[in-house]
């Protein structure tokens, strides 16, 4: 790693440490919590005890305050070993540091894998399109009463806290989008499981609310700073998702390389067929360029650049390169490379969640036409 140029020796020390830690704690353990299919809280306190749940906070509470270089390395080697909790690590990891307004208690809480945080903010006619959303917040003196509905909503059931988007009336009368932070144990919060196919211990769940009364101190971020604060949000997290399939997919890989090389058909090694060796070079080499792009993007973010367009190009390339790089090795394994007992088709499941999170591919696109081309020619409302 040490010829990658956004790499530092601290960083190269702290993806060693990440590296040992997942291999040791959480590989052992993924098929088990993939099982489970719920928010697994010994994942969570394991994730802390190592030191991946605070890199983002600061200091005086108990976090690390490093770089996002730093987090997309947390990312990538966690994914290498479990993908729903590299999901889980960065969702605690960039709410907590883009969403102000959680409280000290809860982000120690949080650092030590005390608590989790979950983010609601699709509805059936919103996802993307995040002005769309429904779900309000009429303020009544103190306090906020919220309803609404949220679906894919992050961690869920599980988390004990969300951050919930919502529409308001800001002090001069003006719809605007809010942020509130929610406790799931408050009268009127109901939560159900979305069963899905792959990062089933990244739980989604459906949440309801029903004249929910949240104080007017949990709106984060400041009143109508809801979208911005998600847009921030975005252009780090989309670095995120595709370190996370491309970490998982160099897994595969390197396993089938081995596997390549040991196992004999026909009196030789089945590496020796082109028809095998071949894709698997050319699958490390979109990984590695998936990565050069995902981490230039997490530097610019670091700068304070505008990476928008490269998080975008980094999150549809590197997640459609490790979703077919994943793909393409199952069968080299055989009929085995189906089967539950071996992790290859549970990372291909996982691989194919992170499609949908921030954004889906084809929206990436989309974002990309708009900044290259224009406006006009992205198929959006004014």
């Amino acid at each position: 790693m040490d010829r990658d140029p956004f790499f530092t020796p601290a960083h190269n020390a702290f993806r060693a440490h990440v590296r040992e830690f997942a291999e040791r704690e959480l590989l052992p353990r993924s098929r088990e919590w993939d099982q489970r299919a719920t928010l697994p809280r010994d994942a969570l306190r394991l994730m802390a005890d190592a030191g991946v749940l605070n890199i983002l906070g600061p200091t005086y509470l108990g976090a690390q305050a490093l770089d996002y270089v730093s987090l997309g390395i947390a990312i990538e080697e966690i994914a290498a070993c479990d993908v729903s909790c590299a999901q889980i690590a960065w969702i605690q990891n960039t709410s907590s540091h883009f969403f102000p307004g959680w409280g000290d208690e809860t982000l120690r809480r949080l650092y030590r894998g005390e608590a989790a945080i979950g983010l609601a903010m699709s509805e059936d006619g919103a996802g993307s399109d995040v002005s769309a959303i429904k779900t309000s917040a009429i303020q009544e003196g103190d306090h906020f009463v919220l309803n609404g509905k949220k679906i894919h909503v992050s961690i869920t059931p599980g988390a004990d806290v969300l951050a919930v988007s919502c529409k308001m009336r800001s002090a001069a009368g003006k719809e605007v989008i809010g942020m509130l932070r929610v406790p799931t144990d408050l009268p009127g919060v109901t939560t159900e499981l979305m069963p899905q196919m792959g990062a089933r211990a990244h739980s989604l769940g459906i949440v309801k609310f029903d004249n929910v009364r949240v104080p007017s101190d949990a709106l984060l971020g400041g009143e109508g700073g809801g979208k911005a604060l998600m847009y921030a949000r975005f252009n780090v997290s989309r670095c995120l998702s595709p370190l996370a399939a491309l970490g998982a997919a160099g897994a595969v890989v390197r396993l089938a390389m081995k596997f390549a090389r040991e196992k004999v058909v026909f009196g030789r090694p089945i590496a020796t067929n082109q028809s095998v060796s071949f894709p698997l070079v050319e699958h490390q080499t979109r990984i590695e360029a998936g990565r050069l792009m995902a981490y230039r993007a997490l530097w610019m973010n670091d700068q304070g650049l505008d990476a928008c367009n490269d998080a975008a190009m980094a999150k549809w390339f590197g997640i459609t390169s490790g979703i077919q790089a994943i793909s393409d090795c199952l069968p080299i394994f055989g009929a085995n490379g189906y089967l539950a007992d071996w992790p290859i088709e549970q990372r291909l499941r996982d691989v194919m969640s992170l499609q949908f999170t921030g954004g889906t591919i084809n929206i990436m696109k989309v974002l990309l036409v708009r900044q290259l081309l224009g406006n006009e020619f992205a198929g959006l409302r004014a």
